[in-house]
């Protein structure tokens, strides 16, 4: 019996695991960094260690400090999450080896799996389908591009110790194949310590289908079937749903059955998943097992009613499987999504700050998994998801519709992140239809949906003014009976401006009687009541229009919220302008906060428009700085292993 588990991670899968432990009435103890020391996870723990620096490797990573952690604590087992250390077999070995039980399967099944080379070959010799590739062992840049044209463009670079989009490129052409083996190559090995690559044939219309298996350590097997995994970015999943549209009784009996397979071969006894590529002509491919619990479980124990954490915990503690495959039964459908700290509308750069309000909706039977709440901080260590939303109906209409709902109310306000473009994924008339594949975004999808009409920006500026104006009354020193507002000429409109979406808005309004107001915005007019201020919520009647909306408000901003506008950034534009900063001529900004892991260029450099000169790490993804235009670079400012903030002058190029 397990009495007491460190969790060997953070965030949202940190509280999701303790959650399960207290209801199983186990003791739980969370490890956390420097950046992590005021986190949500770290308060709901029932001890807490400090195992050091921001940086993953100081903390997260550090093998030796997590085993000290559950000494000192007298921890039974560890937990892992996913991510981090979870599919580490040497992790898993010194747990053995210190007495404490790891809450995963064991270690040669991890092993085996956690080389995609490795996996496939064994696939291969279970009968399970593979795609054609190169797996081999020679790992020269010219080994690989000459493997890549014997499989024919386009191809797939994967890293092979790795997952998550991480070490991964698409390459279409013979003259992108070196910098794209050089990128992924870097990447895999900074992510995984390990630069080995496989290649494989790419599908342009394909879809992502994963099976959740269980194993025990009584040799008993099962799938809890699919998850449709196909709406992604960067090659990392947003939308997970199940039972897949893609998939019926037949294909999936056929696609379950190949996953108990493929956990039979390495003697899986614990909660994994396998994934598949699934063609357009129903012909499926195996891609690779994760040993571990995955992000999007719960849409899983959504329809199963099963509870995978609490069953990892029974495996770990020997107890045979207490479900057979017969009994298992999907009720309903589920969906998932992941909010993201990122910009949806600026290629997904990842976005870090403060969150000034945490705030759940009203629609019933909706699940939050998340790590944060409000004044919590993104930083720019980790991951940069926020939190899960998981919803449940009879029936794909149906659970769509009580999303979009729950993702509606859900007030995320003070840092940008993807909800809104959540929001119109879901209204997508090919997402609802089911007929989508991997590339769903990049081929179907309107990012015009997001932008914000006339009127709504209109509403926006009356409510931004609205709230200042209140504020402003609560707070004001002058004798009560004076108006506010009061000027000399009755007449005189006041004057208040806004910049919502680059677009400056001008208001000009009245204060009438009884908190009643008059606005003139672009010769359009509105009659306005502010009718309740309470905490967050402003109320008003804009031409008899009743509406609420959330707000938060900073120095320079008000970020603000309406269920059916989603979320707006509100500029404040002062009265009297400050002298803006003159802008360095040439000069390449950081789009993002992050670390240069490369710098591609030196002083002198001629480059082309298009060409790469720097590599930020941010929130464990890459982006590359690219040249906008031929010229010659002039001075660089920063240097590799260095930190930057946004807006950081990187380099200056002269034309």
């Amino acid at each position: 019996m397990i009495h007491k588990i460190l969790i060997a991670n953070r965030g949202e899968i940190a509280i999701r695991i303790m959650k399960t432990c207290k209801r199983m009435g186990i003791a739980t103890v969370a490890v956390y960094s420097d950046a992590d020391k005021n986190a949500l996870f770290v308060q709901q723990a029932d001890e807490a260690i400090h195992i050091g620096g921001s940086q993953a490797a100081e903390s997260y990573l550090n093998v030796d400090k997590i085993i000290a952690a559950a000494q000192q604590t007298a921890a039974d087992a560890i937990h892992p999450g996913y991510g981090f250390l979870a599919e580490n077999a040497s992790f898993a070995r010194l747990c053995a080896d210190a007495g404490i039980i790891f809450i995963g399967p064991n270690p040669q099944a991890i092993e085996v799996m956690g080389s995609k080379i490795r996996a496939k070959t064994l696939m291969q010799k279970q009968g399970v389908p593979t795609i054609a590739g190169y797996k081999g062992q020679e790992q020269s840049v010219e080994v690989l591009m000459a493997e890549a044209k014997k499989i024919g463009f386009p191809v797939l670079l994967k890293a092979s110790a790795g997952g998550g989009g991480k070490g991964m490129r698409i390459v279409r052409k013979a003259e992108e194949i070196t910098a794209a083996i050089e990128a992924a190559k870097r990447e895999a090995k900074s992510a995984f310590g390990d630069d080995t690559l496989l290649i494989e044939q790419y599908f342009d219309s394909a879809r992502h289908i994963e099976f959740q298996i269980l194993g025990d350590q009584h040799g008993h097997i099962i799938h809890c079937f699919e998850r449709e995994c196909s709406i992604q970015r960067r090659y990392q999943k947003i939308i997970e749903e199940t039972p897949s549209p893609a998939l019926n009784d037949a294909l999936r009996q056929q696609m379950g059955a190949a996953a108990v397979a493929a956990a039979k071969a390495i003697h899986y006894d614990n909660a994994g998943t396998v994934e598949f590529i699934l063609a357009p002509d129903n012909s499926f491919y195996f891609l690779e097992v994760n040993t571990r619990l995955q992000v999007e479980h719960p849409v899983t124990e959504m329809v199963t009613g099963l509870d995978l954490v609490q069953l990892q915990i029974e495996i770990a503690e020997g107890k045979p499987l207490s479900i057979t495959q017969e009994a298992l039964q999907q009720r309903g459908h589920a969906i998932e999504c992941r909010i993201y700290a990122e910009d949806a509308a600026n290629q997904f750069l990842p976005a870090t700050g403060k969150i000034e309000l945490w705030q759940i909706g009203k629609t019933p039977d909706i699940r939050y998994d998340t790590g944060v709440e409000t004044a919590s901080h993104i930083d720019i260590f980790y991951d940069p998801m926020i939190a899960k939303v998981i919803a449940h109906a009879p029936n794909r209409a149906a659970a769509i519709r009580k999303m979009q709902r729950a993702l509606q109310e859900l007030v995320l306000l003070g840092i940008t992140s993807n909800k809104d473009f959540l929001i119109a994924i879901l209204q997508n008339e090919t997402f609802r239809t089911g007929n989508f594949d991997t590339h769903f975004l990049a081929k179907a999808f309107d990012y015009q949906i997001l932008e914000l009409r006339e009127q709504q920006q209109h509403y926006l500026a009356i409510a931004a003014t609205l709230w200042q104006w209140q504020n402003r009354q609560q707070t004001k020193n002058t004798l009560p009976h004076i108006p506010s507002g009061w000027r000399n000429n009755f007449y005189q409109a006041q004057q208040q401006s806004f910049q919502i979406a680059e677009q400056t808005i001008n208001c000009a309004y009245q204060y009438e009687q009884q908190n009643r107001f008059s606005f003139s915005l672009a010769e359009q007019n509105y009659t306005t009541e502010l009718l309740d201020k309470q905490g967050h919520n402003l109320t008003i009647l804009i031409n008899n229009h009743r509406i609420t909306f959330t707000i938060a408000e900073t120095a320079n901003e008000l970020f603000i919220h309406q269920n059916d506008m989603g979320t707006a950034v509100v500029q404040k534009v002062p009265r009297f302008p400050e002298k803006e900063v003159e802008a360095v001529k040439g000069g390449y900004l950081s789009p993002m906060p992050g670390e240069i892991i490369k710098v591609l260029v030196a002083a002198g450099n001629s480059v082309k428009s298009g060409d790469p000169l720097l590599i930020i790490l941010s929130m464990k993804m890459e982006n590359t700085i690219e040249a906008h235009e031929d010229g010659i670079v002039e001075e660089i400012y920063v240097a590799e292993k260095s930190f930057v903030e946004a807006d950081t002058l990187l380099l200056k190029m002269k034309s």
